[in-house]
């Protein structure tokens, strides 16, 4: 039999005994109804109306009395007061008849019901008319005697009325006390039949509730201890299908989830094998670690990284591999207080000694709910951070000498201005080259000059401080940035030990060279506020000291500089030529080396003035950009440069023009504005603008310069980092900058053949810039040779002398149509 059936034969023994119970319930409940409902309409009703004429009477019997003795009082100063009274009883006398007389009819209704008259309404009515007789002896003024007599008849009608209605509500009394006894009985029967029949249908409902739960629990209880069995892993229990029952049907449903589960078991097993086989053929280490540090499992690349056997490991503090102990601690309590991923980068060792730099990127496993281990894996770099460190030694040291190079001293300057302006302390620069360095090398060879440089480096650097920086600028330039002296006298007394050790001869090839330096020494904040006024102040006290022989040293001092005038007469006659409009704009090409075809023009804008002569622009520029003439400038040499442009365009000569931007000009707010307003004007498209801004530029702004190429990239113009190589950090921020080229500085192309650190820098930047997707122009090309060192760099572009010197306008056409004639 099914459950369901079960259930409901169950069901419905419950349900009769509810019926019975209903029946019996109801029963009971209407036999109470009717008693109580016929003490409402018999009893309680005579009890009011008897009350009513009971309050009636006695009404009427106290205004009697009180109109008599009202009338009877003598006294004349109560006279009108007294007759007043009198009025009000007259009209309660006759408010009490009417209500009398009411109740009486009503009472008359209620007990007599159409039989005779019930006695009340006769000592009603008796009490009625002796009031009325005592209170006409009372208004006749009549003797005592009677007054008194028709007194005690009101009276005796009094009492006689009174004992009536009392006899009658004590009838009544009865009557309901009677009611209230049959009700409670039958109160009582109800109750003591609902309760049999309640325990009838309790015991009735248990029994056959009990039945149906035996027969259930028993199947139930197999399918219990088997689902059990199942849970602690046993895959063969198979339940006996015999009835035709929901249990039954769970018990088929069983069977198949355990024939199911077999198969899942199969195929996780499957799974797993093929987990631990990726886990143990991966190439990064893998390693888990346990909550409080110590490794729990490890793969096979782990091994052979460490060179630990599993079983060595396992056990072991995650912290023992870590060259530092307490970074690996550290990054222990980092990621299991992280919810996320963490990564750093940290040196471990191996078995052997070795020491890795390691890439390590560690996250907590959730396992079943509780984070109580976490995943790392562990990438060796340690060839990457050899080939960065050499990139970056490369970029900021010298590798003939192993002095910092340019690059490395612009930045130990840049920090020694900002430490120095914010704390108002000072320092001062050496800058020296080697008298009869060039006789040398000319003498002896480039390698004799070499080894000289590296014996004279040798020799200085035992008297420079550790806070100090001391660089080779390039060929035989040396500067010292000094840090820690204290005033003149203590970069004097540095200059002085200088000279005293290069004076000495030095060995070279087993020869004696003798030498010299010739030092300029500038001091902040006296000498200059930036970086290439200290360095410009140098070099002219640096000139000086060799023109005044050599092998000395000499202080920057205006006597020594007329830049100051000459400044103010660039100034001026500067003004008068924007007015004017003699300032031109020469065109010199830049080469695609792989085609020779013209790809570029490169506005420079030039000068010539009546009483200054030719003025180039290192010395107008400068001028223009501290007085702010550069906005008018450079807005005119941008629309210029931009409508020959397009000039170009239309006579057949698709080419991109190359602008030189100053940082004051990009330091203005509206400079993107006015670039958008020179290309609409000119109708050039932006892809043919090429912006060319110096790389010392970008470095000194670094946040702003990112926001403003990816504006002009938005726009489709193109961007140019022009100088490259001569700035400092430019390895470490190139990445932060969307450029389309980069120029590699003419310093650089005026080495690479006399020089191999040089040309390994061009290589390198080459290298770089192609890594970057970016084209690599150099500048400065002046011989063939120099051209076939960059061909084989793989540079992209070349500009110099080699090819054409700037020109007009009409010249740089001329130039275009030749060169078209040529290649074709």
């Amino acid at each position: 039999m099914q459950l369901w059936l079960k259930l409901l034969f169950s069901y419905l023994a419950v349900i009769c005994a509810t019926l019975i119970l209903a029946v019996g319930g109801i029963s009971g409940a209407q036999h109470v109804k009717d008693s109580f409902n016929k003490v409402n309409r018999e009893v309680i009703p005579h009890l009011l109306a008897l009350k009513d004429l009971r309050y009636a009477g006695l009404r009427i019997v106290s205004s009697s009395m009180e109109y008599a003795f009202l009338t009877t009082v003598t006294g004349e100063e109560h006279g009108k007061r007294r007759g007043d009274a009198r009025q009000e009883e007259v009209r309660l006398i006759e408010e009490g008849r009417e209500r009398f007389l009411i109740s009486l009819a009503a009472c008359r209704t209620m007990l007599a019901q159409g039989r005779k008259p019930h006695p009340i309404e006769r000592t009603g009515k008796a009490l009625l008319a002796a009031s009325r007789d005592y209170l006409a002896v009372v208004d006749a003024r009549s003797s005592s005697r009677r007054l008194l007599d028709a007194k005690e008849r009101f009276e005796r009608a009094e009492q006689e009325f009174l004992k009536e209605v009392n006899s009658a509500h004590d009838q009544e009394m009865g009557t309901l006390g009677r009611h209230v006894a049959g009700t409670f009985e039958s109160l009582t029967s109800a109750l003591k039949l609902l309760a049999v029949l309640s325990i009838v249908a309790i015991i009735g409902a248990l029994a056959s509730g009990l039945a149906i739960s035996l027969s259930i629990s028993r199947r139930m209880r197999l399918l219990k201890e088997a689902a059990l069995q199942v849970a602690a892993g046993r895959r063969d229990i198979v339940l006996p299908v015999t009835a035709h029952d929901e249990i039954t049907s769970v018990s088929m449903c069983f069977n198949a989830m355990v024939e199911r589960l077999r198969e899942y078991d199969s195929e996780l097993d499957a799974a797993n094998s093929y987990l631990d086989s990726v886990i143990a053929t991966m190439p990064e280490a893998l390693t888990v670690v346990s909550g409080d540090g110590m490794i729990l499992d490890v793969n096979r690349a782990t091994e052979l990284m460490f060179g630990y056997a599993r079983e060595e490991l396992v056990g072991r503090p995650f912290a023992d591999l870590f060259l530092e102990r307490h970074r690996g601690e550290a990054l222990v309590a980092t990621v299991t207080a992280s919810a996320g991923l963490v990564e750093e980068e940290a040196m471990l060792s191996s078995r052997d000694g070795r020491q890795l730099h390691v890439s390590l990127s560690a996250t907590m496993l959730d396992h079943n709910g509780a984070k109580e281990r976490f995943l790392c894996l562990s990438h060796d770099v340690t060839k990457r951070k050899q080939a960065e460190q050499e990139v970056h030694n490369l970029a900021y040291f010298d590798q003939l000498t192993g002095l910092a190079n340019r690059t490395l001293f612009y930045d130990r300057t840049a920090q020694a201005l900002a430490r120095c302006r914010r704390y108002g302390e000072f320092f001062a620069i050496l800058f020296f080259d080697l008298d009869h360095f060039k006789d040398v090398n000319d003498t002896m060879g480039h390698h004799a000059g070499d080894a000289l440089l590296q014996l004279v480096v040798h020799r200085i650097s035992g008297i420079v401080r550790a806070s100090d920086t001391f660089a080779r600028l390039g060929g035989d330039e040396f500067a010292i940035l000094c840090s820690s002296v204290t005033g003149p006298e203590g970069a004097a007394t540095l200059a002085e030990k200088l000279l005293a050790l290069v004076k000495d001869p030095f060995e070279v090839d087993g020869r004696q060279i003798y030498t010299g330096a010739s030092i300029g020494i500038v001091l902040f904040p006296e000498d200059g506020s930036d970086i290439a006024t200290l360095l410009k102040n140098a070099d002219l006290a640096m000139y000086a000291a060799k023109g005044a022989g050599g092998n000395q040293y000499q202080f920057f001092s205006e006597t020594l500089n007329m830049k100051a005038q000459e400044r103010a007469a660039i100034e001026r006659a500067l003004r008068e030529a924007l007015e004017k409009e003699q300032i031109s704009v020469h065109y010199q090409p830049q080469i695609q080396l792989k085609t020779g075809r013209v790809v570029a023009m490169e506005a420079l804008a030039r000068w010539y003035d009546e009483n200054l002569g030719a003025v180039a622009p290192a010395r107008f520029i400068p001028v223009a950009e501290q007085t702010g003439l550069i906005r008018e400038l450079g807005a005119w040499v941008l629309k210029t440069a931009c409508a020959q442009c397009k000039q170009w365009h239309l006579n057949g000569h698709p080419i991109a023009i190359s602008v030189n931007v100053s940082i004051k000009q990009v330091m203005q707010e509206d400079f993107s504005e006015m670039v958008v307003e020179t290309l609409l004007e000119t109708g050039l498209e932006p892809r043919f603008l090429d912006l060319e801004l110096t790389e010392s530029m970008l470095m000194d702004n670094a946040a702003e310069s990112v926001a403003l190429l990816r504006m002009f990239k938005s726009l489709g113009v193109k961007i140019s980092i022009d100088d490259f190589g001569t700035g400092y950090s430019s390895l470490s921020y190139m990445k932060n900058f969307s450029v389309d080229r980069i120029k590699i500085d003419q310093s650089f192309v005026r080495d690479i053949t006399i020089r191999e650190d040089a040309a390994g820098i061009v290589k390198a930047i080459v290298a770089i810039g192609h890594s970057m997707g970016v084209t690599v122009i150099a500048e400065g090309v002046e011989s063939k040779e120099e051209e076939a060192k960059l061909r084989a760099c793989h540079c992209d572009e070349v500009q110099g002398y080699l090819y054409a010197r700037p020109m007009p306008a009409a010249e740089a056409e001329a130039y275009l149509r030749a060169t078209d004639r040529s290649i074709s």
